[in-house]
């Protein structure tokens, strides 16, 4: 949802470079949290784990209080009918109020989407065959890639394999490592 978001809320000039540094954090997070895994791993009565775990909550508390206070998309409000609300949200947003054309495409798109019968059924038809096809085949073939395991699961695969407990850590580090080196190469290419 973060993506879909981030698409609403952004001016159309940024829209992508925004998610693409979505991505990016992404991946430079699970490199820190590969690198505070091995941190703690030296924390000797078992409380390595438990700062390990305590430490990823603090992102994930931050992120739970910050998305209280994000404001509604113009679109959502749009969609639920609030439409002076959604053109004062795009004010603020972009920061001038010379949004009228902007707001009319958001309010044409609306209602365009409202005059969709049976979207779920109209997504089955021949002519969207093909996006509904490259809609569940692109994430179906990523799985099969097994980068999910490999990410979620690398130290116990590296260990699994005979690396030692802190060489299975480090080799996490390495892989979260390429994994931001990769992000920056599809960034810069």
């Amino acid at each position: 949802s973060v993506p879909v978001y981030l698409s609403e809320m952004a001016p159309p000039k940024i829209r992508g470079a925004l998610n693409i540094g979505f991505q990016l954090f992404i991946t430079i997070g699970i490199l820190v949290a590969n690198l505070v895994n091995y941190g703690t791993n030296k924390i000797k009565a078992g409380w390595g784990w438990r700062l390990s775990l305590a430490l990823a909550a603090v992102p994930a508390i931050i992120m739970t209080v910050g998305s209280v206070f994000l404001p509604d998309t113009p679109n959502s409000l749009i969609e639920r009918g609030h439409h002076e609300k959604a053109r004062r949200m795009l004010q603020r947003i972009r920061g001038t109020t010379n949004v009228e054309e902007e707001y009319q495409d958001l309010v044409l798109a609306s209602e365009a989407s409202k005059q969709v019968k049976h979207p779920w059924a109209n997504i089955l038809k021949r002519k969207y065959r093909p996006q509904l096809v490259m809609a569940l085949a692109i994430p179906f073939f990523q799985q099969l890639t097994g980068i999910n395991v490999i990410m979620f699961y690398a130290p116990v695969l590296f260990k699994t394999i005979g690396f030692g407990s802190n060489a299975s850590l480090v080799s996490a580090v390495i892989t979260g490592g390429v994994n931001v080196v990769a992000t920056l190469v599809s960034i810069y290419s």
